[in-house]
């Protein structure tokens, strides 16, 4: 499986829900910087993981392990073996860029289809909110746009294809933490979520930068300072826009060619952030056919 990563064009906060959660609206795209999962079937039952690549910090179950323990009883009840999954990590961990959300999407659509549980597209969408509001998205990837908790996913049409300019810093940043700081004079009302669909959909290249916008950077960038500075820098080394991913700590930046992506790359080159060019995708998860 090749499982990519993201970045929020649009990221509005709009209120918190009764359950604890937040209301959102937010356009999702997908880009070519991509995890790759390999799933085999193994004698033993359960999941054996192995990872290589960026370590996955913590203790307790990541995404991939959550993601057995919604199918492992179906798994058992069909008389399927147990599975052996071994993942490269690419994307960085803890960066805003979806990489643990697209590793159990891909998870769960490669195993459906390893182990032929017959899972329909729906209730696979349905297992993958259960372990985060992103997982989602990742089934179809492309260009959509997000509300609910941002897994209420409605397609868009394929944005413009563009180069997007990716600076991770060497930091991580809690979802959680960010949320709590979101106050509600942070949160912007209005039809902006709107306005930045409609000018993907007419794909007008000011419009849609000028429109580019992430609520948590009202927050984010004064309490690292560090990511204020890379802002800039990515600014003076010719980029339009810059924004947050999600919640951070990923910074990026849109333009329309490579060497204007390059240039960009190589002005924040001393900046001690992580730096790659990545390509907008209108797809999700890949799930390679069974030998």
């Amino acid at each position: 499986m090749r499982c990519p990563a993201k970045v929020n064009l649009g990221l509005w906060i709009l209120r918190r829900r009764g359950d604890g959660y937040h209301d959102v609206d937010t356009i999702l795209q997908a880009i070519n910087l991509e995890d790759e999962l390999i799933l085999e079937r193994v004698g033993a039952p359960g999941l054996e993981l192995t990872t290589r690549g960026r370590a996955i910090p913590g203790p307790g179950p990541n995404l991939i392990e959550r993601a057995w323990s919604l199918v492992a009883e179906r798994a058992k009840e069909s008389g399927a073996s147990g599975v052996r999954a071994t993942l490269t990590k690419r994307i960085p961990i803890g960066a805003g860029l979806g990489g643990g959300s697209s590793d159990a999407a891909g998870f769960l659509a490669g195993v459906d289809r390893l182990l032929s549980l017959g899972i329909a597209e729906p209730e696979l969408k349905s297992l993958g909110s259960s372990l985060g509001a992103d997982v989602p998205f990742f089934f179809r990837g492309g260009t959509a746009r997000g509300t609910g908790r941002g897994d209420q996913l409605r397609q868009l049409c394929p944005t413009m294809p563009f180069w997007v300019v990716l600076a991770s810093p060497p930091l991580a940043i809690s979802t959680s933490w960010a949320y709590g700081q979101v106050k509600n004079d942070l949160t912007p009302g209005g039809e902006a979520g709107t306005l930045l669909a409609s000018a993907v959909s007419s794909q007008g290249w000011e419009d849609i930068v000028g429109a580019l916008h992430n609520v948590f950077e009202d927050v984010v960038l004064p309490n690292f300072p560090s990511l204020a500075m890379l802002k800039r820098a990515m600014h003076e080394s010719g980029a339009q826009k810059v924004l947050l991913s999600g919640s951070g700590s990923t910074l990026f930046c849109v333009v329309r060619s490579r060497d204007d992506a390059l240039a960009v790359a190589k002005g924040i080159a001393g900046s001690g952030a992580e730096v790659r060019l990545a390509r907008t995708l209108e797809r999700g998860v890949t799930v390679a056919p069974l030998a």
